[in-house]
């Protein structure tokens, strides 16, 4: 068979199965910088590369809808400050739209004019060279004027986890692991095999080991009469605690940290919300799809708080692998609903906390109902 050539006007590949892909690029986490009229400006970024040794150069990518991007453009002159393993909270904070990003965050102005962020792992002053468009993105090729570094360790993101280089590996043995014992790739009744395991989903045998116990004490996972590990089924009893566990996080946040909510968080949840809208009304609407914007969702949601560990507590609790093994793909979209996430949407935007405590558990009863009818069809258990 003879491979057809990509073509201008080919097939582009779907934006949810694209960000899914891409976010198994490991990469370090930076935050792009610039002063103007004595303002300073800065936003995250992860596509960013060295270019060049001779001459120096670095590469830059900056959204053309960020504030930072026109500032950079601006000043001819940006900054990239290379995070450090405990600067996640600066990603965070550099990474949402609106408000004063460098409140409460320490930095000086350099000789060349660029705000150089105090604890960083490493700084990097460039002046434009060229610029190039792509999609959304502006592309800045810039020759380093100067650059330093200190000894410390850095902040890697992997899959939308930020944390030291060990951790990000063992969040990603344990949601590989995780995604493996909850699409039943081991069937009830069989032992879970780490070494095989960790094969399959390229994590070390011991990282998978450790993410086994960690299910263990989830209920996802149990030892047997021999004390090997092998899956656990799941019960209407998993379903409601999981629920219930994501529902006290997003509960919290929406109490504590509602404030810190942006124009620009509201658009996103906004745009999800209508993507997942339009899945649900296509006779063959992708289910996959249909959960990953979900979880993309309630990620944002939670991010707004501005911690790591909490998105991390949130993102284990997770159990949209159910519904692919529980429902068909004629079913699913007459059995998922997006109403309530619609008026969550709308009271968070409204800044309404109460309204929108009052959608969230509309939302919750809803799934937890909707759980506990799939898996009384499938006998108790999945």
């Amino acid at each position: 068979m003879t491979a057809q050539p990509l073509t201008a006007d080919g097939p582009v590949v779907d934006p949810v199965v694209f960000r899914n892909v891409v976010g198994h690029f490991a990469s370090g986490v930076t935050v792009i910088t610039a002063v103007v009229d004595g303002k300073p400006y800065g936003t995250t970024a992860s596509a960013v590369s060295s270019l060049s040794m001779e001459p120096p150069m670095m590469l830059a990518c900056l959204n053309r809808s960020s504030s930072t991007h026109d500032r950079v453009v601006e000043a001819g002159v940006f900054g990239i400050n290379i995070l450090a393993e405990d600067q996640a909270a600066l990603a965070f904070q550099f990474g949402r739209k609106g408000g004063d990003k460098f409140e409460g965050v320490g930095y000086t102005i350099s000789e060349n004019g660029v705000p150089l962020l105090d604890g960083a792992l490493a700084t990097i002053e460039c002046r434009i060279a060229e610029t190039a468009t792509g999609g959304t993105h502006t592309v800045f090729l810039g020759l380093v004027a100067e650059a330093s570094a200190a000894d410390r360790q850095p902040l890697a993101y992997y899959r939308g986890t930020m944390g030291r280089l060990e951790r990000v590996l063992e969040v990603k043995a344990y949601d590989g692991v995780r995604d493996w014992v909850l699409k039943r790739r081991t069937p009830l009744g069989s032992v879970l095999d780490p070494v095989a395991i960790g094969e399959a989903i390229r994590s070390e045998p011991e990282q998978v080991q450790n993410a086994l116990v960690k299910l263990t004490a989830e209920g996802l996972v149990s030892r047997n009469d021999e004390g090997l590990l092998e899956p656990q089924p799941i019960t209407a009893q998993t379903t409601d605690a999981a629920y219930d566990g994501r529902a006290t996080i997003e509960s919290g946040v929406i109490a504590s940290h509602l404030r810190r909510l942006t124009d620009g968080d509201v658009a996103e949840l906004r745009r999800i919300v209508s993507e997942l809208e339009a899945l649900r009304a296509e006779e063959a609407g992708d289910l996959d799809a249909f959960l990953a914007l979900n979880v993309a969702y309630h990620d944002r949601l939670v991010s707004v708080a501005g911690s790591a560990a909490l998105a991390d507590a949130f993102r284990r609790l997770g159990i949209g692998t159910v519904w692919r093994q529980a429902l068909t793909a004629e079913e699913w979209s007459r059995q998922l609903e997006t109403g309530h996430v619609r008026d969550l949407t709308e009271a968070l935007a409204a800044r309404d906390v109460d309204a929108a405590q009052e959608a969230l558990a509309a939302h919750t009863a809803f799934g937890k109902k909707l759980a506990r009818d799939v898996i009384a069809r499938h006998g108790g258990t999945v």
